[in-house]
């Protein structure tokens, strides 16, 4: 005996039916897809607040900075959009248009990407 996935009730019907009726198929997906773009939100806000972050360091004319003084100002070092290699080897961590590298353990070069992204 096979039981809907949403609400429980005993399926009848062909043997691979999965939910009673449209209604729950669509509650059923809509809960599964709520979760994700809450975590998409979540993931999203972090980047765009460590982009804030470097961005207002760049505004006030800041190029060099130390990993605590970002971390103090909120910055998390776990999510980035993506990091590029530089052309002397060293990698380069982004937060959307803004990134730094690592100078040595205790300092880092902000950097602000000058080029913009359009599709063609």
């Amino acid at each position: 005996m096979k039981y809907c996935q949403d609400c429980g009730t005993i399926l009848k019907g062909r043997t691979d039916k999965k939910f009673c009726d449209d209604y729950c198929r669509c509650h059923y997906n809509n809960d599964i897809n709520r979760d994700r773009e809450q975590d998409f939100k979540k993931i999203n806000s972090i980047l765009r607040k460590n982009a804030n972050i470097l961005e207002k360091l760049v505004g006030q004319g800041i190029r060099i900075s130390t990993p605590h003084l970002l971390s103090a100002a909120g910055f998390n070092f776990t999510f980035f959009t993506h990091q590029l290699n530089e052309q002397n080897g060293e990698i380069c961590i982004y937060c959307y248009n803004y990134g730094y590298v690592k100078i040595n353990e205790g300092q880092l070069v902000i950097k602000q990407v000058t080029h913009s992204l359009s599709s063609n």
